[in-house]
């Protein structure tokens, strides 16, 4: 088995070089100007990390409950952003009264906040929990037979709630993992509300799931990762980078995407902080 996955990732990569190869050597077609498309590509970069920062505050807010009480103690939980540089998350007790734990991850400094002592939960608190479970409840309701995941010995998915603007918050659902030296992508939805808490788009992003492994049998890693995009779906997207960024080696740069609908590449970089057309 493990022969025939390192042949199949051998594969995976001859064909990336190929298709990059391919792709270098055409011109780019239908892509409108650059002066329209950075602007765009920008802000699938903006999304992508503010994902990403939610998804990473959940991540390590939860390391630390879980370091002080058990699953039988926890309730609910929330995460907001309190503004443009702070996430907060907040841990409840069963009955959702008392707020156990609040964690405070600045995104600037990478620094985080930690306050255990037991208070009672805020109005605040109280109502983004309600927006939280009312959006969630809309969301499975109307969407849930659209929601594809892989089993759970591959990993359940992360669900994150996004303030886009006063007008808009979405939803976003990731497929996670707990294998090592893989990142998911695919398997990935947005839904979004309006103000008062209303569905009122859907996305789905890939139509798969496309587990990448970063190394191969003798634990190389990769220098790069590479998928496709289908006409439909023709950039990168915010949840490409979102779980690149969760689950990339240190010393991995970047990943590129083939456009079929631009017949050209769209690499991400993280060193440079924004994606580029190749």
């Amino acid at each position: 088995m493990k022969k025939n996955m390192f042949v199949l990732a051998f594969c995976l990569i001859v064909l990336a070089f190929s298709s990059c190869s391919s792709l270098r050597n055409t011109t780019p077609k239908n892509l409108p100007p650059l002066s329209e498309v950075s602007p765009i590509l920008d802000s699938i970069v903006e999304e992508g990390y503010q994902l990403y920062y939610s998804e990473r505050a959940n991540w390590i807010a939860t390391d630390l409950v879980f370091e002080r009480y058990g699953m039988d103690e926890l309730g609910r939980s929330i995460t907001y952003q309190a503004d443009n540089n702070l996430w907060t998350v907040c841990f409840f007790d069963k009955n959702n009264e008392k707020c156990l734990l609040e964690c405070r991850f600045d995104i600037k400094c990478g620094n985080t906040v930690t306050l255990d002592s037991i208070r009672p939960i805020s109005t605040f608190e109280k109502e983004q929990l309600q927006r939280k479970e009312t959006m969630l409840n809309e969301a499975i309701s109307k969407y849930g037979s659209e929601l594809k995941f892989a089993p759970e010995t591959f990993g359940n998915p992360n669900i994150d709630f996004v303030r886009m603007n006063d007008h808009l918050t979405r939803v976003y659902f990731l497929q996670g993992t707990i294998r090592h030296d893989v990142i998911p992508f695919g398997n990935d939805y947005s839904i979004d509300f309006d103000e008062n808490l209303k569905p009122i788009a859907f996305r789905r992003y890939h139509r798969s799931l496309i587990d990448s492994p970063t190394k191969n049998d003798k634990g190389e890693e990769a220098k790069f990762l590479f998928h496709t995009h289908l006409k439909d779906n023709p950039f990168i997207t915010p949840t490409d980078i979102c779980n690149f960024l969760l689950y990339r080696p240190k010393n991995m740069d970047g990943f590129m995407v083939a456009s079929e609908a631009y017949n050209c590449m769209f690499m991400f970089s993280v060193n440079q902080h924004r994606i580029v057309v190749q």
